[in-house]
């Protein structure tokens, strides 16, 4: 839902403020007209890009119309007064071609994943209906506040408003017309078009800005200066009148400041919690016990059906995670798995209610199917056992899970022929013997150990960490 609703305010938040404010200079009465339009205009401009085949060609056609269109509207607006019949036809077009740009990032093929009506259809449906709400609104309680306003602040809004929409514009121009071959490609450019775009997020932030200066200046400008004057008016009736009319300023502030915090809220949400990837819970580190034993102990904690991830250092630096979960929450049906899937890697999982889901691929995989092989489940621990209150797991075990791990920490190790301390990250030479690795501090070293294998690993004159 944050999704469908974040996409909707970041692409029409800025034209709904732009023509609320243009709007502003003259008596609106085309409410209506303004919806039943922009409504038109917005299904027009998503199916021309669902019924277009993709191709750069009408991305750059698009994004350069909706440039000149923006720049003509706003040297017109400065120029001349733009009467209704027309500032409609503006209005109208330039949500149409906001449209075509949003159904590009807005993934409408995703509203469900199936071909039914079911929950998460009604959510995302719910969202766009919401966003669609609040920019409408948002038009409307901008046109009210800038009403009356000065047309110095008017004008620095407005440009403000069009530099930011042109930004992100000419950065899909100019990617476009490199695609096409229609410029060269250079570190420049490409500069350019990945800070203009990367930072797309950034631009609505600018415009609720602009909306909160905006309820500023109607309380500086209008609600305080009558609040001074009403202490002078004598009359019952004056002072009423000028009450009504603070009032009436007063209302149309906090109820565009409400909508102003809604978005904003929206908005942040999105980006700082709900856009962010998935990531997996801290691992326990672990370490073998005097038996060659990996003992962890089962607590009420470990039983209460969520998962326990764990991690164990080999001798070569190589990180094995593994998790212990309670299919079951108090049965103590454990699955013990490898927290890597065969055919996905190492991304791992994290649990979501009842489901637990593969950070690869995205594929949720019900708890009670942990521990069967398969799919995408998590690969299982093999001769795991559960005794005295312990689920107990063996280093071999442990040391069968390395080939599905890449994980690699620094460790102290021993050059196997020397005896001599060095680093696993900084080893010139390694070897790779029995599924272990090797560090050797140089090449003879190096050489002696691949001749005679069996004669250092057989007699472990050294004990590596780990082991």
């Amino acid at each position: 839902m944050s999704f469908y609703l974040s996409q909707v305010i970041s692409v029409f938040l800025l034209p709904a403020m732009l023509f609320g404010l243009l709007w502003a200079k003259k008596a609106n009465k085309h409410y209506k007209k303004q919806f039943w339009l922009s409504l038109c205009a917005i299904l027009i401009g998503t199916l021309t890009f669902k019924c277009l085949p993709f191709s750069q060609v009408y991305v750059l056609g698009i994004s350069s119309i909706y440039a000149a269109t923006l720049v003509f509207v706003f040297l017109y607006a400065l120029i001349f007064r733009i009467n209704g019949p027309l500032l409609l036809f503006w209005q109208t077009l330039i949500m149409a071609l906001a449209a075509f740009m949003w159904a590009k990032i807005a993934k409408l093929e995703m509203l469900s994943a199936t071909n039914v009506i079911n929950t998460e259809f009604i959510v995302n449906i719910t969202a766009l209906f919401i966003g669609f709400s609040l920019i409408a609104f948002m038009q409307v309680m901008s046109s009210k506040v800038m009403l009356g306003r000065g047309r110095l602040l008017s004008k620095f809004i407005l440009t403000i408003l069009v530099i930011i929409a042109l930004l992100p514009l000419s950065g899909e121009m100019i990617l476009a017309s490199m695609k096409l071959q229609l410029i060269d490609l250079t570190r420049g450019s490409l500069s350019y078009v990945s800070r203009v775009t990367n930072f797309y997020w950034v631009y609505s932030y600018f415009v609720l800005s602009l909306g909160f200066l905006s309820v500023v200046v109607l309380y500086r400008e209008d609600v305080t200066p009558l609040k001074l004057q009403i202490k002078a008016i004598n009359g019952a009736i004056s002072r009423r009148k000028a009450q009504a009319v603070i009032n009436h300023y007063t209302a149309t502030a906090k109820t565009y400041g409400l909508i102003l915090c809604i978005i904003l809220s929206s908005l942040f949400y999105w980006d700082m919690v709900a856009s962010q990837p998935l990531k997996r819970s801290p691992a326990t580190r672990i370490e073998l016990s005097v038996d060659k034993l990996v003992h962890i102990p089962i607590s009420e904690q470990v039983l209460d059906g969520n998962i326990h991830r764990f991690e164990w250092v080999a001798s070569d630096g190589k990180l094995v995670r593994f998790f212990v979960i309670d299919r079951y929450p108090g049965e103590q049906k454990f699955g013990v798995v490898f927290d890597a899937c065969m055919l996905c890697g190492d991304a791992g999982y994290i649990q979501s209610g009842e489901q637990v889901i593969c950070l690869a691929c995205g594929v949720h995989i019900f708890i009670p199917s942990i521990g069967k092989s398969g799919g995408c489940n998590p690969i299982p621990i093999p001769n795991w056992r559960h005794e005295g209150g312990e689920i107990l797991i063996t280093q071999k075990t442990l040391e069968s899970g390395l080939q599905y791990f890449s994980d690699v920490v620094e460790i102290i190790a021993f050059d196997p022929v020397t005896g001599e301390e060095l680093s696993n990250i900084g080893a010139e030479y390694t070897y790779l013997f029995g599924g272990k690795t090797y560090f050797f501090i140089t090449e003879g070293s190096y050489e002696a150990f691949r001749a005679d294998p069996w004669k250092y690993v057989g007699e472990e004159p050294f004990e590596p960490l780990g082991e």
